[in-house]
């Protein structure tokens, strides 16, 4: 076996198409068959097609079968089907050709597990873009210009929904690590190991160890001194700070909470909103 009878090569097509070689054999897959077509039964590789992106393989025979596959790059069909063209075994004109259907084994090809997070996610969308058709037509067919009012707050809803999900989860990373420092946090003493720069300012890093006499490090933008009082969770030890306030931390992330929170119900009452006007 020539190391050319094998190349690092992969061909991309449509609909998950894709073609290698392998081992003395092109390894095609297109129309939901895995094809297994040994050099042997090749009688020669074609580039055609808009633009050279056709790659076809002629199998040897006296009613020669053809194999298909398109890519969206020329260059890569070229180098592909030189890469074949060199594993190809060299022939005399007058030499007989053996039937190669005969010689290429197929395999169907699993068909995956259907997405249902993404259909999901295709339906929702869906449903979403034929109710706010649905509550701007009526609307303007019933009551004129100010019956889109529920159309546009129907609208609006997903924005307020996304952003206030997102603001009230980003407010519970704020104020869950302080809470559980508050709560169940142990406190030693650290010594200031270093100190480095970032975007967001100086940070000082300190060595201690916890209660199982395991050296831990903490990073912080808080500190400065040599050493220092440090707080971290015995549940889970890579949350600490330095100090033990956590008054500051955790009025933040409840007042983000709240905030966003706000903003998630509003988008929750504007979804209602145009589910009711829609079913009067």
């Amino acid at each position: 076996m020539t190391s050319t009878e094998t190349s690092s090569l992969v061909l991309h097509g449509r609909r998950r198409a894709s073609a290698r070689l392998r081992d003395g054999a092109v390894l095609l897959k297109t129309d939901g068959v895995r094809r297994r077509i040994p050099v042997t039964a090749i009688e020669r590789v074609d580039v055609h097609g808009a633009k050279d992106r056709q790659l076809t393989v002629v199998l040897t025979g006296d009613e020669p079968v053809a194999y298909h596959l398109r890519c969206r790059s020329a260059s890569a069909v070229h180098e592909f089907a030189q890469a074949v063209r060199r594993a190809l075994p060299i022939r005399d004109a007058d030499e007989p050709r053996p039937n190669g259907a005969e010689l290429v084994t197929e395999k169907p090809l699993e068909r995956a597990a259907p997405n249902r997070v993404r259909l999901l996610w295709w339906g929702l969308g869906g449903g979403y873009v034929l109710v706010l058709a649905l509550l701007l037509v009526k609307g303007l067919l019933i009551t004129g210009a100010t019956g889109v009012v529920p159309g546009v707050f129907w609208a609006v809803a997903p924005l307020l929904i996304a952003g206030g999900t997102e603001g009230v989860r980003a407010g519970w990373q704020v104020f869950r690590e302080p809470w559980a420092l508050r709560t169940r946090g142990i406190t030693v003493e650290g010594e200031l190991q270093g100190t480095h720069w970032h975007e967001g300012g100086k940070q000082y890093y300190y060595a201690y160890v916890d209660s199982h006499g395991v050296r831990r490090e903490c990073k912080s933008s808080d500190g400065g001194a040599e050493r220092a009082e440090i707080t971290y969770d015995p549940v889970n030890p890579d949350t600490a700070m330095v100090g033990r306030r956590t008054t500051g931390w955790l009025v933040f992330g409840a007042v983000l909470i709240l905030l966003t929170g706000s903003v998630l119900l509003a988008g929750l009452a504007f979804a209602v909103v145009g589910v009711v006007a829609l079913a009067i």
